[in-house]
């Protein structure tokens, strides 16, 4: 997570179930494109309701505010594609007529300029996606599943990042899957038998149910819902070197977390992540600069790339002694068996913290060197490996799969989004080789929409604070928790046995 500030604030369904509700939209959607109008030309609160021609909608006989129609990029479908997409109010509305069902959406696009982030809303519900960056004329994206109704429909294309062109949207009826569960061989050959109990518990259930995670506020959801989340996710921060350096008081410390892992009969599994704060280099300035929010790129001139490339420099050595000083904590867990969802150097594609500031190569050095430091200098074999993005997954991050075992997405967005765009994105890139987590979320994820849509993350977790987890009404935390899609604590097996 990017956003919290020093007070911690926000820091700080059965098989069954799953398949009726698959059937139900699956025979919905078997026969969706028969009934795809083809021509109407009939006006809606005064927009034109367009043509959708072998499931296409051409971007440029939409309703256009703020684009423009061109013909200059070769390439396009149709009579035009839409460009000067860089304005926040800029959009394309799409009002279209269909078979109710569900449906696979892509957009038909160019950006030759780099990866782009697009914004879109179905019939009102917000999504985001990922158009990767094209080399020649237009490529398509995969943008997820979405429900549409009987009758007229509307998408709405946003600005998102801008400046990228859109040729059409594609719509094609689509059905859910389970998604492809992964070899159980974790990174580490030498994992101990418990970790390997764990990632064996979590393969197992991968498509089936959705493990409950929490961020910090552990006691607050059991107090709101009576069920007690089976991940407890907690942070390493405040053992980094440079904010003991300032007297910094740990929140929760690592004695403190095994005892809720251990206690009862010892099934509760921890996530850790570190917000690494800079070895040195802390700017130390009022207002948003100082030394505590020194994991920030704009907190700190520490450059990665340079301590890297001299491996005698100071700076190099300071980043050894903090990865050593981490693995003194994680031996805590290893010494009382207790696996670790270990999930450092998170969010690294966003450039928002010193370890991504630089680019890719430099932060997957860095992963390569934390890797071997604690697997095998430290001889540290309790832990699973999480390489976390950011929304969407990213291959040119990516530390490589004998580095990592579960890929997490880190997801901000609109309560009423599906995630359908994110998961498809990862469940593309991926095809089966890791499984897929909703590692950090601001708001949970709805069972029936896991259900619907197929987006079956390996767990959840919502992050800490007033402008998260303790948003959610309670009504809604009592239903997720009490999903029969959704494990908590009380209904995990003893995974230490492998199967």
């Amino acid at each position: 997570m990017q956003f919290f500030v020093r007070n911690r604030e926000p820091y700080s369904s059965s098989l069954h179930e799953y398949w009726r509700s698959s059937l139900l939209v699956v025979l919905s959607s078997m026969s969706t494109f028969v009934g795809l109008a083809a021509g109407s030309e009939t006006l809606r609160a005064g927009l034109p309701v367009v043509p959708v021609v072998n499931g296409r909608l051409e971007a440029e006989l939409g309703d256009l505010s703020g684009v423009t129609v061109s013909t200059t990029r070769s390439g396009f479908s149709g009579t035009g594609y839409v460009t000067d997409m860089d304005n926040v109010a800029d959009k394309v509305s799409l009002t279209f007529n269909a078979s109710a069902g569900l449906y696979n959406l892509s957009i038909g696009y160019a950006s030759p300029s780099g990866n782009k982030g697009v914004d879109f809303e179905v019939n009102g519900k917000k999504s985001s996606g990922t158009l990767p960056k094209t080399t020649t004329g237009f490529g398509k994206a995969d943008i997820g599943k979405f429900l549409l109704r009987n009758g007229l429909n509307t998408i709405v294309l946003q600005k998102g990042w801008g400046y990228y062109d859109v040729d059409y949207v594609q719509l094609m009826p689509a059905t859910v899957s389970l998604p492809a569960r992964p070899s159980k061989q974790l990174a580490d050959a030498r994992a101990t038998a418990s970790t390997k109990g764990l990632f064996s518990f979590l393969v197992d259930q991968y498509g089936h149910k959705v493990v409950s995670g929490q961020q910090d506020d552990i006691e607050y959801v059991l107090e709101k819902t009576g069920r007690e989340p089976a991940i407890g996710a907690f942070d390493l921060m405040d053992y980094s070197p440079s904010r003991v350096e300032h007297g910094v008081n740990v929140l929760r410390s690592s004695d403190a977390i095994i005892n809720w892992a251990t206690k009862g009969e010892g099934r509760g599994i921890v996530s850790l992540m570190w917000h690494w704060n800079a070895p040195t280099d802390l700017i130390n300035q009022a207002p948003d600069k100082l030394w505590w929010r020194g994991f920030y790129t704009t907190a700190t001139t520490f450059d990665l790339k340079a301590a890297l490339a001299d491996k005698n420099s100071e700076r190099y050595q300071l980043l050894l002694r903090d990865i050593d000083t981490i693995a003194v904590q994680l031996r805590k867990f290893q010494a009382a068996d207790v696996p670790v969802l270990w999930r450092p150097l998170h969010e690294a594609a966003g450039g928002w913290f010193w370890w991504g500031a630089k680019g890719p190569e430099p932060f997957k050095e860095l992963w390569h060197i934390l890797y071997d430091r604690l697997t095998n200098h430290h001889q540290l074999h309790n832990l699973i490996w999480v390489y976390t993005a950011t929304d969407t997954f990213n291959a040119e991050w990516y530390p490589g799969d004998q580095y990592v075992d579960i890929v997490g997405l880190d997801i901000y967005s609109h309560s009423d989004n599906t995630l359908s765009s994110n998961w498809e994105s990862a469940q593309a890139s991926l095809t089966g080789k890791k499984l897929v987590t909703l590692s950090e979320s601001g708001q949970l994820p709805s069972p029936a929409s896991i259900r619907t849509f197929g987006t079956w993350w390996s767990w959840f977790s919502v992050w800490t604070g007033n402008d998260h987890i303790k948003k959610q009404p309670v009504d809604t935390l009592k239903a997720v928790f009490n999903s029969e899609s959704v494990i908590t604590r009380d209904e995990l097996p003893n995974w230490r046995i492998t199967k």
